[in-house]
């Protein structure tokens, strides 16, 4: 049964249909510009963008209604929660997430994406002994909730695409959601 399982779980994520970025990019009430050259799976809620594979290096954008986050967690999002507040409810989750080996925060830092009040976390964690590094922004704007971070092993292609994400969260911009 367990072999059915990885099977199945493998087959669906190789269905994921993946399209060569470049230039501007709207989702659920946000635009970016993303790098030319690179792929890209996506849906106006999340995306996932790589240049080499994601083992290797990704990007994640995310788009989320607080009120279906956290379902299990000790915390709670809500509205009007300052920008430390919603770090702390996620380096909770992070933490408890057993997956992340190791798990050290390096950074917890006011930030500005989109020219409002987030967050910053830079942390590091070990999965199947790899050491990662993770830069996490985050924003509550409402009852919406954007991140976009990046990952990638420490050793080589951390550095190597850093860059190239910071200039994704530059070019963050919030617009109206039509309904």
């Amino acid at each position: 049964m367990k072999k059915l399982i990885i099977v199945l779980v493998t087959f669906i994520a190789g269905c994921a249909v993946w399209q060569q970025t470049g230039g501007p990019f709207t989702g659920a009430g946000y635009t970016l510009d993303l790098p030319q050259g690179w792929m890209a799976t996506k849906n106006p809620k999340h995306m996932y963008i790589t240049k080499d594979g994601l083992p290797l290096q990704q990007i994640y954008m995310f788009t989320g209604d607080i009120t279906e986050m956290g379902k299990g967690a000790k915390k709670t999002l809500k509205k009007g929660m300052l920008p430390q507040e919603v770090a702390e409810f996620f380096l909770d989750v992070f933490r408890s997430d057993k997956s992340l080996g190791q798990f050290t925060v390096i950074e917890n830092a006011p930030a500005q994406l989109a020219g409002k009040d987030g967050f910053k976390l830079v942390n590091t964690y070990k999965s199947n002994a790899v050491r990662y590094r993770e830069i996490y922004y985050g924003l509550l704007e409402g009852n919406t909730f954007y991140a976009i971070s990046y990952n990638a092993p420490v050793r080589y292609y951390f550095d190597k695409d850093a860059a190239a994400f910071e200039e994704i969260v530059k070019s963050f911009r919030l617009v109206e959601v039509n309904k």
